[in-house]
């Protein structure tokens, strides 16, 4: 049985979404998206299609199509990322509650009665498999459920790779890359990235907020 990587299958979903929502031509003026965003998006979109064609094949499937994929989904991640918060940012137009969802946009309230989880996980790496790092996040006060704590919505996870002979670093040096909702998750690389070591920590969050980051965790890249 082929272990497709969990991230890689649910940006196919959310991409999937997201591109023709973005693209048609009403969401696209009521969101300020610009004709140069369109083109990138389509092209970006294309690419993955191709990539995601080949690396959910079983017949096709393997170090090659991991490779591109991977690369796609770095590039697409970045790019939709961006445009996330392009959106989140701009005060001049109202998101709707179907805006919010395609665009996985999380609604910050710090004034909600729900606390910011106090709890802090523990990351344990799991397996790794050619360009990628399968991790599981504990929860140190109940270390044998696989559910995320009490007021916890999602794990925010931030991530440097370095040389393997560099020193370790610190957790301020660390940068967002990814956010999951499920206790679970894996970080695809690409393969300019191996050979190196990718640090990550993460945090449990909320609407209110977010608990303290995890100690870093080292994964080696193959």
């Amino acid at each position: 049985m082929i272990n497709y990587s969990k991230t890689i299958v649910f940006y196919e979903i959310f991409f999937g979404i997201l591109v023709p929502y973005a693209v048609d031509p009403a969401n696209q003026a009521r969101l300020g998206i610009t004709d140069v965003q369109k083109a990138e998006l389509l092209d970006l979109k294309s690419d993955w299609d191709t990539a995601y064609k080949k690396y959910i094949d079983p017949t096709t499937y393997g170090k090659l199509s991991i490779a591109v994929i991977n690369k796609s989904y770095k590039t697409s991640h970045i790019f939709t990322d961006g445009l996330t918060q392009q959106l989140k940012n701009n005060k001049s137009i109202i998101l709707s509650n179907l805006d919010l969802i395609v665009f996985n946009i999380h609604v910050d309230n710090p004034k909600s009665k729900i606390k910011a989880p106090s709890v802090i996980p523990t990351l344990v790496l799991r397996s790794t498999t050619h360009l990628n790092s399968e991790i599981q996040a504990i929860n140190a006060e109940d270390p044998t459920s696989a559910a995320k704590p009490p007021r916890v919505k999602r794990l925010k996870i931030i991530m440097l790779v370095l040389d393997a002979n560099a020193a370790p670093p610190t957790i301020d040096m660390l940068k967002p890359e990814m956010e999951s909702g499920y206790m679970r998750f894996d970080i695809p690389h690409t393969e300019d990235q191996v050979g190196k070591i990718a640090y990550v920590a993460a945090c449990f969050s909320n609407d209110t907020g977010d608990s303290e980051y995890s100690a870093i965790l080292a994964c080696p890249i193959i």
